[in-house]
Formats: structure tokens, sequence, C-alpha cells
């Protein structure tokens, strides 16, 4: 047996031991298991399923119609020189902050299985296309968790600058030279067959599938979370910013909640901590973005090492940005509470996290295609009429 197979028979040997050992804890430990259990899959049912279902229907209904190739002819230039990635590369994005984890991911990896976009490409994409949405930042870590609507700009601004400054460090990082073949032109990308109702049906089912691979991730890293205070392995760090931080490389909720009710750090240094984590995504996010990037040969320790990027960069920008915005007046100018700041926002709060968010974006990106292909008959118009 070659020297590779033996390293990756030993692997799963190690991990059906692991697995093993697991279930034995579980089996000793049968109320924590189940409270945990409980506590995930009440997070997915009421929080997950509601935010993220209609984003990925819309997303895989898109993505079978061929729409972002085509909006990603318009943004080819523009991308192509500041971060060296596919003019697709846009619509990821504006979905995916608007979406929030594992949104991104998903959509790279579609557009990987798909062969519209490359290896290297998706490597690219992944240092700012994978990011939080909007409403988890300035809700629930800032007016929720922070009390702060302050300090949840100031997580929102790091986090979305840092993806943009990540991005523009791996464009310079990723090596070109294992780039496999040319993806192929948008035009000529294939159309998935079948009605519009059956692209529709297949695209629902595939939401389902990815959603369920969620909640089994969201429902391991509580159990093991759980499981690792009941065996006081965090008993010796002794500040509660530490404990909390260590749980927040797990997942990251529950370390901003920890944040949060930290008394021996002051708002700015609970932003900057907050918007690590959220950057970082903790591994729950990490394993749930893996899933989802099937097929693309990415390796974990990739991911890892981009998303850690991500985290120190944005915060630096939240220790940088933090004093101006939570300090004096600017303080005073964000002092609102939750419930203001949805009743302020009116209509556009029945946006954020609802198939009409999607909508827009899919409406905006349909004009500029329509757009340019008017300019464009325009000038070809004009050049005929002038025979040029």
């Amino acid at each position: 047996m070659s020297r590779t197979g033996s390293g990756k028979k030993s692997v799963y040997i190690w991990a059906g031991v692991i697995s093993g050992i697991g279930c034995l804890i579980m089996m000793a430990f049968p109320s924590v298991a189940l409270s945990a259990a409980r506590r995930g899959i009440a997070l997915w049912a009421n929080s997950v399923l509601p935010a993220l279902l209609p984003f990925f229907i819309c997303a895989n209904f898109m993505t079978a119609l061929g729409l972002p190739a085509q909006i990603g002819r318009i943004f080819e230039a523009p991308f192509q020189k500041l971060f060296r990635a596919p003019g697709v590369s846009a619509f990821v994005f504006a979905v995916s902050i608007t979406s929030g984890y594992p949104m991104g991911a998903k959509l790279i990896g579609d557009l990987g299985r798909r062969k519209e976009i490359t290896r290297i490409e998706a490597k690219k994409m992944l240092a700012f296309c994978s990011t939080s949405g909007p409403l988890f930042m300035l809700g629930a870590v800032g007016a929720g968790m922070l009390a702060s609507t302050a300090a949840g700009a100031v997580i929102a601004l790091s986090h979305y600058l840092g993806a943009l400054l990540n991005g523009l460090l791996c464009s310079f990082l990723v090596s070109e030279r294992s780039m496999v073949p040319s993806r192929a032109q948008p035009a000529e990308t294939g159309l998935k067959k079948g009605s519009l109702l059956d692209l529709f049906t297949d695209s629902m089912m595939a939401a389902f599938c990815s959603l369920g691979i969620i909640c089994g991730y969201i429902v391991l890293f509580m159990t093991l979370t759980d499981f690792i205070e009941l065996a006081g392995m965090l008993e010796h760090i002794r500040s509660d910013w530490g404990r909390s931080l260590v749980k927040g490389l797990l997942e990251m909720t529950v370390g901003c909640s920890g944040i949060s009710g930290g008394g021996d750090l002051n708002l700015l240094y609970q932003c900057v901590l907050c918007s690590f984590m959220i950057s970082f995504g903790g591994l729950s996010v990490c394993a749930q973005s893996m899933s989802m990037l099937a097929g693309l040969k990415i390796s974990t320790a990739y991911y890892i090492a981009v998303k850690m990027s991500h985290g120190l960069l944005a915060a630096a920008v939240a220790r940088l940005i933090g004093p101006p915005i939570l300090g004096g007046e600017a303080l005073e100018a964000f002092s609102f509470s939750k419930e203001e700041i949805v009743s302020g926002l009116g209509f556009f709060s029945q946006l954020l996290f609802s198939t009409k968010m999607v909508i827009m974006i899919v409406i905006l990106f349909v004009l500029t295609i329509l757009l340019e292909k008017l300019l464009r008959w325009v000038h070809e118009s004009f050049r005929n009429h002038c025979g040029v």
C-alpha cells in the first residue's frame, strides 16, 4: 500500500475512534447532549431556516438560469483590476453581504461545479465574498448583545472593509500557476435543461438539502461547546473575554454573546473582538462553508487561513475607526434601541433577510444588463448611420 493510501486510512481510523468516543460521552451525559441538540435545532428553525431559505432558493434558481454569468460580463474589467477575480464576484459579493454565511460559499461552489469559474478564481473570491449579514451585526450583536448601535456600526463597517482588504491581499498572494483550464465564457455556459417549474423545484430541493447540512453542523458545534465547558477545559483561562474568544473560534454567536457579558473589557475592545470572531466565522461556519464548496478541491486549511486573515484585518479596522464612532457625539448620535432601528428603517426593515432583497438585487442587475445592451445598440446604430 502506498504511503498516501496508508495515511488516508489512518485518518479514517482516527475519525472512527473519535466518533465512537463522542457517542460514548453522549451516552454518559445524555441531558447535556439533548439540551445542546434542542438549542441548536431551535436556533436553526427560528433564525437560520427562515432567514436563509428564500436566499438559497432564489440563488439556486438564478444560477440555473445563468444570470450570474451574464452579470459577470459587465463587472469583469473592474473586478479583474481590483481583485484579479471574475466579474461574477460582484453578484456573489452583493448576495453574500445581504444574506450572510454561508451564502457566498454556496454560490462560489455552485459556479465552480458548473465550470463557470476556475479553482484559483474561487479561492480569490472566498477572500471577500464570504461574509456575515448586516442585520446580525447591527441588530443581534450591536443593539442586542452590546446594547449599542454605534458598536454594531463599527463591527459591520470593519467586517466589510476587512473583506475588501482581504480580497486585495489575496489577489497578490494566491498563485496563478496552478490554474485549471479557463472557464467558459458567460454566453457559452450551459443552462440546465427543463421547464422553469422543473428548475424551480430542483432549486427548492437543493436549498433544503443545503440547509439540512447546516443544521447538522450547528447542532454538532453547539454540543461540542457544551461538552468543552462540562469538561472544565476553559477553567485555566482566567479572563472572561479569553474564554469567550475560545468559544467564538468554535461558534461565533456564542463567542459574541460571551464578550458582551464580559465586564473586563470596554466597548471598543468588545467591538474589536466581535469583529474578529464574526469575520473569522468560527469552525462551525468553516464546516458549513466547506460543505458548500464540495468538489472544488479547496482545502480546509486554506479556508481557515483566509478567514483568519479576514478576522485580523477586520479587528485592525475596528480598532482604527472605533474611537471616533464610539466616542462623544458620535456615540449619542447612534444611541438607538433595536426596536428604534427597525422602525426607523421603515420599508427597508422588511427587506433585510427576506426574498424581497434578493428580488431587488436581481432587478437591479437585470436593469444593468438591459442598459448595457441598449447603450451598445445605440452606439452601433449611430456608427451605422454615420457610416463609420
